[in-house]
């Protein structure tokens, strides 16, 4: 069964970063909602297998990292789709975090066509995420 998900949650803590992806996604009908940090992002009540979307988390959070948010997720069974965005085309940044559960790592700056189609893609088919994640 397909599941029509419409919700991208964003973990940056550049409140520009937020406004810039809630009117892009939000011009596309993607529900955005917005966290200056991991731990605000699980203390929002995100630690469940029933939630839905796609995260979309800078790899240089204060406090937990994206790394260790992906672990954390993995760890208590919760596969939402995470991708990470980071400044530098650092190749280990990137092979740590699709170990640790990553489905896409993308460098900023963004590539507003590129993030759209990926996250389009991400959100319309998570049941597709899920099995690659599991499998």
């Amino acid at each position: 069964m397909r599941r029509e998900i419409d919700i991208v949650y964003v973990i940056d803590p550049d409140e520009a970063v937020h406004d810039a992806l809630a009117a892009l996604l939000g011009a596309v009908g993607i529900r955005v909602v917005c966290y200056l940090s991991a731990e605000a992002f699980l203390g929002a009540d995100c630690m469940h297998s029933s939630l839905r979307g796609v995260v979309l988390a800078e790899v240089n959070l204060p406090g937990m990292d994206s790394l260790a948010l992906l672990r954390r997720l993995r760890n208590a069974g919760v596969d939402l789709p995470v991708v990470v965005l980071t400044s530098t085309s650092n190749r280990d940044i990137a092979d740590q975090a699709l170990k640790a559960g990553a489905v896409e790592v993308i460098e900023k700056p963004l590539v507003h066509s590129r993030l759209l189609n990926r996250l389009h893609h991400l959100v319309r088919h998570s049941d597709d995420v899920g099995t690659e994640l599991n499998g």
